[in-house]
């Protein structure tokens, strides 16, 4: 599969046009505004001071087209914002393709003025709020970062999307994931990618609804959200049949009929105070609320209105069986969100109230949402965060110049786990257009690589580290073909020292090996990556450890590769070990530097250029 960059080239073309269209009708519809205003002003100006009647007529005919311009522009203005930022996220998958980091960057902070803004803006799209330094390979595989798999791939905009999608790049959980479940993953990521515009347009819906905190208030009044009492609810109707004194005192009372009127807003208006008890907990829940659910309802729209057959992604539309569905719940719920939105200010809550209970109406209908629907809610939020997930997994296939679906070992059983085949291997974060790539097999076995001094050790475990990662979000890799187990994912690659815990580089190693040997001790199918083992020791040390290690790593449920320059560490390996396959990475040198070809062979390389390097730099 590869990206179609031409595609969003022809959307960003469709773009520009739709909001030159719509700014040409938005000027267009400001200034007929603004005339019939002042039309209308001047209409009724004329009328007081000529005492003309038919311009008390005339103007408010005009103030009514004044007010139907208003609607018609603000349906406008809606396609102009939603235009905007389908431009944003257009330009996004563009960056993508091109693997153009700092236009992603510059996308991601465009039009915000504040340094606090630019910084939060920032912080999504490199996902550090994520971060785990004491993971077990989120440092070394650029999970998170300017330039990591998060930036590259996550076009969530949720915050539960975010969250989800982390969550999946963090921990695969390969020990309770089963292949149906990968396969379900990947017919659904397949179906997504099929889609492109239905994933432009639920993105550009979801950055307009601001999804960017969890709906804290809608999730609160979800899970702790109750009917309202009896008492209130025949306040209400008493609030409603009250009206029916006004026809009954003209009939049977007509001396008094005339204060029938007041009387019943009187008595709505005493019960509109009185009912600030019983009401005010859910009017102050819909103060947060209404955006949210707005938001949520639009994105299920988009997702029921798509046709997507696959069956994961059906079942997380509908929701859970037993419910209404979705977007039905919470269609109820943005109704009753509705009649709260007609007494957003407080001189139209005391009008809409004295003229019926409409507070007690607001609180009846939340509160029977809450009971019948509430609790439901979190499996509605699980199903879009769990789509935004596959939807990132998609990106992959979308944005990367050949990618393709890997399979999975059937078996269950942990050493027929420990298995690697991947051809054409490709760093997903790397020039897509000038990468080289490898192949690699791996089968219950090592494979130490040697090599000189920048010539694509460190990358080549990298790419295999990130395309099981990849592989494990059901998503598609880099490469030609790859066949894989479920495998637990463990690096040691950047160890940095700590002042502050008194801890060396060599130390925060020990830690980082010891932990990968400790998991080796759980029978469970364990892929490590370690980069020049033991660097800061002394050789003989360095040589003597790294055998113990690959002794302890050396069991059919564990498969690893290493990168050294410990030449006799590798001599010993020759004779002691039968589970080691032997790799390089090998370069060519010219009077005016060193050439690198990247291409991983078989075997094992002596090669140094240490010494030509320091004599370039100026170290002779």
């Amino acid at each position: 599969m590869k990206a179609d960059l031409k595609y969003y080239e022809d959307k960003e073309k469709e773009i520009i046009a739709g909001l030159a269209k719509y700014g040409r009708q938005s000027g267009i519809l400001s200034f007929l505004r603004l005339f019939a205003f002042l039309g209308a002003v001047a209409l009724f100006i004329g009328a007081y001071a000529a005492n003309i009647p038919l311009l008390y007529a005339a103007g408010a005919v005009v103030f009514i087209a004044f007010v139907v311009l208003c609607i018609i522009h603000g349906g406008i203005l809606d396609k102009v914002n939603y235009l905007t930022e389908l431009s944003k996220v257009n330009a996004s998958y563009i960056a993508r393709i091109k693997g153009d980091f700092n236009e992603l960057r510059n996308i991601a902070v465009k039009g915000l003025k504040r340094a606090e803004d630019i910084g939060f803006a920032k912080n999504r799209l490199y996902g550090k709020d994520f971060d785990e330094p004491a993971h077990d390979y989120c440092l070394d595989l650029d999970i998170f970062g300017k330039k990591s798999l998060f930036s590259l791939l996550n076009v969530s905009e949720t915050a539960f999307g975010r969250r989800r999608f982390a969550d999946s790049l963090l921990n695969p959980h390969v020990s309770d994931v089963s292949v149906d479940e990968l396969k379900a993953k990947q017919s659904a990521v397949k179906e997504l990618i099929s889609k492109p515009e239905v994933l432009l347009d639920y993105q550009a819906t979801a950055r307009m609804g601001r999804m960017i905190k969890d709906p804290k208030a809608l999730m609160d009044f979800a899970a702790t959200g109750a009917k309202t009492k009896t008492a209130a609810n025949i306040i209400a109707i008493l609030g409603c049949v009250i009206w029916l004194a006004v026809p009954v005192a003209y009939i049977a009372f007509p001396d008094y009929a005339s204060a029938s009127l007041p009387a019943c807003l009187i008595f709505n208006l005493f019960i509109f105070v009185f009912g600030r008890t019983f009401n005010e907990p859910y009017l102050k829940a819909c103060e947060g609320m209404p955006n949210q659910v707005k938001t949520m309802l639009k994105l299920y729209k988009i997702l029921g209105d798509a046709g997507f057959e696959d069956e994961l992604i059906k079942s997380l539309i509908k929701g859970k069986a037993e419910s209404d569905g979705a977007y039905e719940s919470l269609k109820k719920l943005d109704n009753a969100l509705r009649f709260a939105g007609v007494r957003t200010q407080p001189l139209f809550a005391l009008i809409f109230n004295v003229i019926a209970p409409l507070d007690y109406l607001i609180s009846f209908l939340l509160g029977n949402w809450a009971v019948n629907h509430g609790k439901d809610l979190p499996s509605y939020i699980d199903g879009l965060s769990e789509i935004e997930s596959l939807m990132c997994a998609a990106q992959t296939g979308l944005v990367l110049e050949e990618s393709t679906f890997p399979v999975f070992v059937e078996s269950d059983k942990a050493s027929d786990n420990a298995f690697f085949e991947g051809t054409d291997l490709a760093h997903p974060l790397l020039e897509h257009e000038t990468v080289v790539r490898n192949s690699v097999t791996i089968d219950k076995d090592i494979a130490i690589i040697t090599g000189s001094n920048m010539s694509g050790k460190t990358t080549m475990i990298r790419t295999v580290g990130v395309c099981t990662i990849l592989a494990m979000t059901g998503g598609l890799v880099p490469a030609s073909s790859l066949k894989l187990g479920r495998m637990r994912v463990m690096s040691s690659m950047r160890i940095v020292d700590s002042i502050e815990e008194n801890m060396s580089t060599f130390k925060a190693e020990l830690i980082r090996i010891s932990g990968i040997v400790n998991a080796a001790g759980e029978e469970k199918a364990l892929l490590f990556l370690i980069d020049e083992i033991f660097r800061g020791t002394n050789s003989d040390d360095r040589t003597e450890g790294a055998l113990t290690v690959l002794k302890k790593l050396s069991k059919p449920y564990i498969c690893g590769l290493m990168t050294t320059h410990d030449y006799a560490m590798i001599d010993k390996t020759e004779t002691g070990f039968d589970n080691i396959r032997y790799y390089h990475f090998s370069e060519s040198y010219t009077d005016t530097g060193i050439t690198f070809d990247y291409k991983l062979s078989s075997g094992i390389s002596r090669q140094s250029n240490a010494k030509y390097l320091m004599k370039l730099v100026g170290i002779e």
